[in-house]
């Protein structure tokens, strides 16, 4: 089976569990003798313009694209590239893959989704967090709350993007990413916290597989972590891996380890992130005596040495973690591990079994936890050995397995689904109206299926999209060649009356609306008999 593997970022650059679980599992699964290709973003030149490089690692063909820091930047376009997906369809083209398996996409381009739909290519996606309905990926707030309601992304995070010469509405990207994820063949979930999350959201059950991430045992097959001195003030060894930010707990680790006798405390950091340096700074002000280091990130190799010299994995996150490759890394190594109760953690740490589970959030909490194993350290290698017994049914050959006799499955067609392309920036009320009268709420996750997906006209080809909206024209000459492309397409143009300025260059092939119950009606009237296919080729 030839499988084209794609991920935003794929190793040795931005190495994070996304990556490495991509990484794995493409190595494995050539191993089981297919011919697996890789297409990848790089951003590590910065360099613009969407180059090509081709090569080699670690025996793994990869395509990389160059990208830039703007194409993932926040609160602008990070979901759409047609370039990006130009490359791709070329690379489809001359490779002609039996299925494309794809990984985190945000920053490089979800339009390859569509391109591998438009070619008869099944395409299935491992979902390692929320961004398929979290604006921030993480379910937390821009205030710093886990958020309970996806509708209220617009509300508590960010109201529009910037794509363009306008602001766009938020659900502009979230509508383009429900169109792109309705072409996914099936969903791989690693965690059945995040299956039913993303039910929840409104992704279909039945493309929903919930197949845990796998571990290579081998690379962890060292017996057990380096032995403790001895003494009842030995120094726990505590082993902290992930991006240094508030989603993952830090500030209320730190806390905790104030609350500790520090002289009795050995806490290693592994991770970049943006508060690094603050958190250096705070932790040395309110825990002096605490032995800290802050190694910044490291290749697996030496993350591979760290966890052999640790007592004990801690990961506080306080935002729901998906199944964390640091921890099932640490279980491996015969590491107990302290983590908070929230997400798929549960899944992988069985509290007083295999470690120590605190509310998220709750530094006094994560405290006793650690203080508990100070008081008691023979509990380290109980807890540690029954975390290594654990995760042997996470090896990474049960998940390739599952993967081989998914991808060997019939193939279900997806849904129909049907997007219409709007050039510029609708009137707030007419929007919502033209929303509400197919059932839409300004805001959904991952919406109501079969309810068309309203996105900017410049992320789509005319072949692509069911109509052309143009409900605002700040430049003309722009949209008067977007109405002409699309003519020529034989697609449907609306045209919002506030544009008087492109009157006087129009004739009565489109059709111009006033208000937002006339807009209601003619989208009824339009999209009602549009027969909805499979797109085509995407230029």
């Amino acid at each position: 089976m030839k499988i084209l593997v794609v991920s935003n970022f794929f190793p040795p650059h931005f190495v994070g569990g996304a990556e490495i679980v991509a990484f794995q599992l493409a190595q494995a699964l050539a191993a089981r003798g297919h011919s697996v290709r890789v297409f990848a973003g790089d951003a590590s030149r910065n360099q613009p313009g969407y180059d090509t490089t081709d090569d080699l690692h670690e025996g793994l063909p990869v395509r990389r694209v160059a990208l830039t820091h703007k194409d993932f930047q926040a609160g602008g376009n990070d979901v759409a590239h047609p370039e990006v997906d130009a490359l791709f369809g070329e690379l489809l083209d001359t490779w002609r893959p039996d299925l494309v398996h794809a990984h985190h996409l945000l920053g490089l381009s979800l339009g390859i989704v569509r391109s591998a739909h438009a070619r008869g290519v099944p395409v299935y996606m491992t979902l390692h967090d929320h961004w398929g309905f979290c604006f921030n990926s993480t379910r937390i707030t821009s205030a710093g709350q886990l958020c309970h309601d996806t509708s209220r992304c617009a509300t508590d995070c960010r109201a529009f993007i910037t794509a363009g010469e306008q602001p766009l509405p938020l659900s502009f990207r979230q509508d383009y990413i429900r169109w792109q994820l309705q072409a996914v063949t099936g969903f791989i979930l690693p965690s059945h916290y995040l299956a039913n999350t993303y039910r929840a959201a409104g992704l279909p059950t039945d493309r929903v597989h919930v197949i845990p991430n796998g571990i290579d045992l081998q690379r962890f097959s060292h017996p057990a972590p380096a032995p403790r001195s001895a003494g009842t003030e030995a120094r726990l060894r505590i082993l902290f891996i992930g991006y240094m930010g508030p989603h993952k707990g830090v500030p209320q680790l730190l806390e905790a380890l104030a609350r500790l006798p520090g002289r009795r405390l050995q806490v290693d950091f592994v991770g970049a992130g943006h508060a690094l340096s603050d958190y250096r700074r705070a932790l040395a002000a309110s825990a002096p005596a605490v032995s800290a280091k802050f190694w910044g990130r490291l290749p697996n190799a030496d993350v591979a040495h760290r966890l052999a010299q640790a007592d004990v994995l801690v990961l506080p996150s306080v935002c729901p973690e998906n199944q964390p490759v640091s921890i099932t890394e640490a279980m491996a190594c015969g590491l107990p591990v302290v983590a908070s109760r929230i997400g798929g953690i549960p899944e992988l740490v069985e509290h007083q079994v295999t470690g120590l589970l605190a509310t998220a959030g709750d530094a006094a909490a994560l405290a006793a936890c650690l203080q508990h194993y100070l008081d008691h350290p023979a509990q380290l290698a109980a807890h540690g050995a029954a975390a290594r017994a654990r995760i042997q049914a996470f090896a990474l050959s049960a998940q390739v397995d599952q993967l081989e006799a998914l991808f060997a499955a019939p193939v279900p067609p997806p849904p129909a689904a049907l997007a219409v392309a709007c050039h510029g920036r609708p009137h707030a009320s007419t929007f919502d109206h033209v929303r509400r009268a197919f059932d839409a709420p300004p805001f959904a996750a991952l919406g109501k299926p079969g309810a068309p997906a309203w996105v900017p006209a410049q992320w789509l080809a005319p072949q692509q999209a069911g109509l052309l909206w143009v409900a605002d024209a700040p430049g003309r000459q722009a949209a008067l060649a977007r109405i002409k492309a699309y003519r020529a397409a034989a697609k449907p143009v609306l045209l919002d009356e506030r544009n008087v300025r492109l009157l006087r260059q129009l004739d009565d092939a489109v059709l111009i609306c006033r208000g937002a119950h006339e807009h209601a009606l003619a989208f009824k009237a339009l999209l009602g008999p549009i027969a909805i296919s499979s797109p085509a080729l995407v230029p």
